[in-house]
């Protein structure tokens, strides 16, 4: 067990369409300064919603949140899970990712589109079990069947 392992899990909106190219080469940036940082997660982008898995030494998961929330390309972040956790639930990716069809979505209980849930503070809480489910789900088929943006 690592000491001081801290876990954040947020839903946030794309403030506009974010083409496959420029998401592809965000992430080969990502993935290098989490290596550096001791940082692992997964991430999981659909029709502009993401929700993000960060984990790792709480003051660089901190940080990076904190750099997250002036990221112009994201708005209406919601945090969904903040808090210390005995083991990485996704220590095998420096950031995993994974972009979900709404078919595959579909087949998580309780799944509803990020941009659908408006500002009520109740329905962002009831998405955080959705959301870790989803981040689960798909943690699990990545293992399966890793795919070559999936690192």
């Amino acid at each position: 067990m690592e000491s001081d392992l801290y876990q954040v899990i947020y839903a946030s909106a794309a403030t506009r369409p974010i083409e496959e190219d420029e998401l592809l080469g965000m992430l080969k940036l990502v993935r290098e300064k989490n290596r550096r940082l001791g940082i692992t997660g997964m991430l999981l982008h659909c029709d502009g919603s993401f929700i993000q898995a960060l984990e790792g030494p709480k003051a660089q998961v901190m940080d990076l949140i904190s750099v997250i929330r002036k990221d112009i390309r994201h708005n209406r972040i919601a945090v969904l899970f903040e808090g210390p956790i005995k083991n990485r639930s996704f220590s095998q990716w420096s950031m995993g990712f994974n972009r979900p069809s709404e078919k595959e979505l579909a087949k998580i209980e309780g799944y509803t589109p990020y941009l659908g849930l408006g500002e009520d503070p109740k329905s962002i809480q009831n998405y955080s079990s959705v959301a870790i489910k989803l981040l689960e789900a798909f943690r699990e088929l990545s293992e399966q069947k890793p795919s070559s943006i999936d690192a």
